[in-house]
């Protein structure tokens, strides 16, 4: 049977979307500018020496800085602090893969409101109905993570304990590193496919396909404005 995280991960219901059948932008790091000091007189002109590199973070703080971005986003979502769970979401990297080659042809103005909405609607939908599970919850466990640049990946096992059984959810994040700090970008729970795989799929490319991002904001304004 499937766990509550997987029977609602398609967490953005539109109305225009047809029923389902039975890149993300690299942040690299600005390059240092570097200021040659010259004295006026040429026999002693001479340049300033370049700042010694800063090392990179060791990879166990990177795991340990990923899994602290983890547990605060599910603490979050458990005791209803949405702002706070939302802000841990990289909402750039979450529109470009949900609209593919739409997003670039978006204005800065409709890619701003598309990660609002979708923000709004997830809140609204998508944490409620995951939040009756983290009440139970018992324990997050995490394996090693892979990072390759700028992105990583990290594995967890979550713990529930239901009143009857104890239920392992087997769930591995997507995290992008945004101005020094880890975002979550998509979460994937074992036997489905990703989180936001699901949503583009089946509904946010199909309403791009018939109307348009014009016609997906509109669905998406109508679907928040819904009590």
């Amino acid at each position: 049977m499937k766990s509550t995280m997987q029977r609602h991960q398609q967490v953005m219901p539109l109305e225009g979307a047809t029923s389902p059948r039975p890149g993300q932008r690299s942040l690299g790091m600005w390059p240092w500018l570097f200021t040659l000091l010259l004295t006026m007189a040429p026999a002693l002109a001479m340049a300033a020496p370049p700042p010694e590199p800063k090392p990179a973070a060791p990879a166990a703080d990177a795991s340990a800085a990923m899994q602290d971005v983890i547990r605060k986003l599910i603490g979050a979502v458990r005791y209803s602090r949405d702002a706070n769970a939302i802000a841990a979401f990289a909402g750039e990297a979450q529109g470009a893969f949900l609209c593919g080659d739409a997003w670039a042809k978006a204005n800065e103005a409709q890619r701003k409101e598309f990660i609002d909405l979708f923000h709004m609607m997830f809140a609204k939908i998508a944490f409620p109905r995951i939040r009756k599970d983290f009440e139970k919850l018992e324990t997050i466990l995490y394996d090693k993570a892979t990072i390759r640049g700028d992105k990583a990946t990290l594995p967890s096992t979550i713990v529930i304990l239901h009143p009857m059984k104890k239920q392992e959810i087997l769930a591995t994040y997507d995290l992008l590193q945004q101005a020094g700090a880890w975002k979550v970008v998509d979460v994937t729970v074992k036997g489905d496919k990703s989180m936001l795989t699901n949503i583009r799929d089946e509904q946010v490319q199909k309403i791009l396909a018939s109307g348009g991002f014009d016609k997906l904001l509109d669905l998406m304004r109508k679907r928040v404005a819904k009590p």
